[in-house]
């Protein structure tokens, strides 16, 4: 920058140059200014014109739209105001004329507008009728399309909406409507068409010029797309709600700027999009703009290539007595000079813009020292000459590290922001170095995100006054900010080669916060002595082993065996925290099958974090996960025995009119006799055969009552071969024979 500006003002001094640069900038930009000025009406003229035909495709694309859901909406009325519809909502159960006439009626009114089927949802009795294939059925639960069930509540008028179906995986554009009866709404009525065939009678363009089209619904989410240019629907819906009220607009995506036109219907609240690719529709102006672009930029170049040429030759003995006075020329960057009053001034600005580089890179300089020393990334040749060169006020004398620990980092950081918890460690990094400063030279460094460590040396030697001031750390810490800190405290050493070894009693120290709790100073001179051996490794797997099964009294046995066994054989802090990290990545393990939200509650507190926890909150911790990970394997097991008990159920009502037996209808489930009668008789209370039993006399109570078929013939129906057995058991569970129940039906209608 200084360089052209030396130029720029050496140039304007020379009559004949500044002549040349003034003539170079009025016609460069005389012929810029028309260029772009051409090119933009060019293009307003062309956005508009193509504007008219593709509002008008939008227009009819809607027209159309809005008759089909017209004509739906008419067929729904229809169904509404029809007879058949009025007596399902007030008929029974067992009404079973009104549901065939209903189910008939559903049928035929199907049949037009691409109808694929039409449901009617009685509200009061939980019931629905419709068309094939679904029919009637009194338990929604048997009902696969259901999902709609949720929002019933929140229909009031007609709503149009797309919607999947789960159960043939197809995408429906369905019309809901309700049912008002004496002034309540009774019932729901679902008309649904497949998408494919909702749109099949539109006429859209084919993609032309990479033309994509789109309609969006009232909540603007994408229910057709023809995308040519792999555009985000997510994105693409809120340029459509933006750009609705103005029918046209532009946006980028994708690198490539687009032009958007949209039409929005009243009846249906539904958007009607068309997004054509700028860049195709407007390449010959592009070009246009970019050969204008191109000349006025080689005009510049040409008339500033004739001023440098000039100037070069003026310049040639000032740069001559540059190369004298300065031999390395090549290291500075700066422009030819008037007189070496500049370039002394130059020389003492680089020399003072040097010490302030020194004296600000040192403390990072000391930083990365102490990684590598700590870290044993250095050799000893190296780490003794870093300490002489970038250590020169720090004495021979002894040398101590601590290690600085937020307590139970997750839970003091959970009502904070990541930004404010940087904050507060920030702030305890200073009151830590204005505790220590007084009467220590002291480097700290940051140790994750839940602490630091630091080298300390005292001015005077006084260990006691090292471990004095940390305990002044951890009350300020607690009185300024209410955070609960413990610090490790290593022996003295002589030798920076040795810090490696004080960083690591440190941290050792810092464990015993495991033992004794938090807000303490932990020194390694006063550090129990503990069991080192490793926690058996048959504690670990007594918790993960049950926990496959889901068997929750050996799981928490096995949590009390693992904690008990802590407490009680007093391992090293060092050699817990090894067995709680496996148990941690096993129950990890465990977690993935059984859902992402426990593993996500998990991932926090991976080690080192679980690290600044005492004994008592790993245990609650530990606790929790189990209890997660239990919780979660008791739903999946629930869930797993109703689909097998549903699923014989229907086979039984499947096959209710032959000779089946309890056998067969284990095998349909893949059990044992033994299995499916425990099973069933641990949800329902029955057996196998006592249920089926009583579907087979139920079925036989409805043809009893609304058909004139002989006994004889009404045992075959439900699966008996032998009248007097089916006699038999009738009488058992009703108190009568078939004969007399019927009897006693007709004296009740009478």
């Amino acid at each position: 920058m200084k360089r052209l500006l030396f130029w720029l003002k050496y140039t304007m001094k020379n009559s004949q140059s500044r002549l040349l640069m003034t003539l170079t900038l009025v016609i460069s930009v005389l012929i810029l200014s028309l260029g772009l000025a051409s090119y933009a009406i060019s293009k307003s003229i062309l956005q508009k014109e193509m504007a008219v035909p593709e509002l008008t495709k939008l227009t009819i694309d809607r027209d159309l739209t809005d008759q089909f859901v017209k004509n739906v909406d008419m067929t729904a009325v229809q169904v509404i105001l029809h007879t058949a519809t009025t007596e399902f909502l007030q008929s029974s159960q067992d009404d079973f004329d009104k549901i065939t006439n209903i189910t008939n009626f559903l049928n035929a009114a199907s049949i037009s507008n691409n109808i694929e089927s039409i449901y009617i949802y009685d509200i009061e009795k939980e019931r629905i009728a419709a068309s094939n294939p679904v029919g009637y059925i009194s338990n929604m639960n048997l009902l696969a399309d259901r999902d709609w069930l949720k929002d019933i509540d929140s229909i009031t008028g007609m709503v149009v909406k797309e919607r999947l179906n789960k159960s043939r995986k197809e995408m429906y554009i369905s019309l809901f409507r309700p049912i008002i009866l004496n002034a309540q709404k009774k019932g729901i009525l679902v008309i649904n068409i497949p998408v494919q065939k909702f749109f099949s009678s539109q006429i859209y363009v084919e993609n032309d010029f990479g033309r994509s089209h789109f309609v969006f619904d009232a909540t603007f989410e994408p229910i057709l797309v023809k995308d040519a240019a792999g555009l985000q629907d997510a994105q693409l819906g809120d340029v459509v709600k933006t750009a609705q009220a103005v029918h046209n607009t532009s946006f980028y995506s994708n690198g490539q700027k687009y032009l958007l036109y949209v039409l929005k219907s009243d009846y249906t609240s539904w958007s009607f999009v068309s997004v054509l690719p700028e860049d195709l529709l407007f390449k010959g102006m592009y070009w246009i703009r970019n050969v204008v672009l191109l000349v006025s930029v080689l005009f510049a170049i040409v008339s500033v290539a004739l001023i440098v040429i000039t100037n070069n030759q003026m310049l040639r003995p000032i740069r001559r007595m540059r190369k004298l006075l300065i031999p390395i020329e090549k290291t500075y960057n700066e422009p030819d000079l008037h007189d070496l009053e500049n370039l002394t001034t130059k020389i003492l600005n680089d020399h003072s813009f040097m010490s302030k580089q020194i004296k600000t890179s040192m403390p990072e300089i000391r930083k990365r020292f102490l990684e590598d020393a700590c870290f044993e990334q250095a050799d000893s040749v190296e780490l003794y000459q870093k300490w002489k060169d970038h250590f020169a006020e720090w004495q021979q004398g002894p040398l101590y590290m601590a290690t600085v620990s937020i307590d139970h980092y997750m839970e003091w950081s959970k009502p904070y922001s990541l930004g404010d918890s940087e904050l507060l460690l920030y702030a305890l990094g200073n009151i830590t170095a204005e505790c220590f400063n007084e009467s220590n030279r002291s480097l700290m460094v940051q140790h994750g995100k839940e602490g630091f460590y630091l080298l300390l040396q005292p001015k005077q030697e006084n260990a006691n006054e090292i471990e004095s001031i940390c305990g002044r750390v951890v009350d300020e810490a607690q009185r300024y900010l209410n955070m609960s800190i413990s610090i490790g405290l290593s022996e003295a050493t002589q030798d920076v080669l040795r810090l490696s070894q004080s960083y690591r009693q440190s941290n050792r120290a810092l464990a015993e916060r495991l033992y004794q709790g938090y807000g303490k100073v932990y020194s390694s001179l006063t550090q129990e002595k503990r069991l080192t051996a490793d926690v058996d490794e048959a504690l670990i797997q007594a918790i993960c082993q049950p926990l496959l099964t889901g068997s929750d009294t050996q799981v928490w046995h096995g949590v009390d065996r693992l904690f008990n066994a802590i407490y009680e054989k007093d391992y090293s802090p060092v050699v817990v925290m090894a067995a709680l990290e496996k148990l941690q990545i096993s129950l990890e393990k465990t977690a993935e099958g059984l859902g992402r939200p426990i593993m996500a509650a998990m991932k926090p507190y991976f080690y080192p974090k679980i690290n600044s926890m005492d004994i008592d909150d790993l245990r609650i911790y530990f606790n929790d996960i189990v209890s997660q990970i239990l919780s979660k394997f008791r739903e999946k097991q629930v869930s797993k025995t109703n689909m097998t008990i549903q699923g014989m159920i229907d086979y039984m009502l499947e096959h209710l009119s032959e000779n089946t037996g309890v056998k067969d209808i284990s095998d349909s489930a893949q059990l044992s006799v033994y299995q499916a009668n425990q099973l069933f008789k641990q949800e329902t209370g029955q057996t196998v055969y006592d249920y089926f039993t009583k579907l087979r006399i139920e079925h036989s109570e409805m043809l009893l009552k609304d058909t004139d078929y002989k006994i004889f013939e009404i045992a075959e129906m439900v699966g008996y071969q032998n009248e007097n057995s089916f006699i038999r058991v009738f009488r058992n569970m009703k108190g009568m024979t078939p004969g007399k129940y019927r009897e006693w039906l007709k004296e009740q209608a009478k």
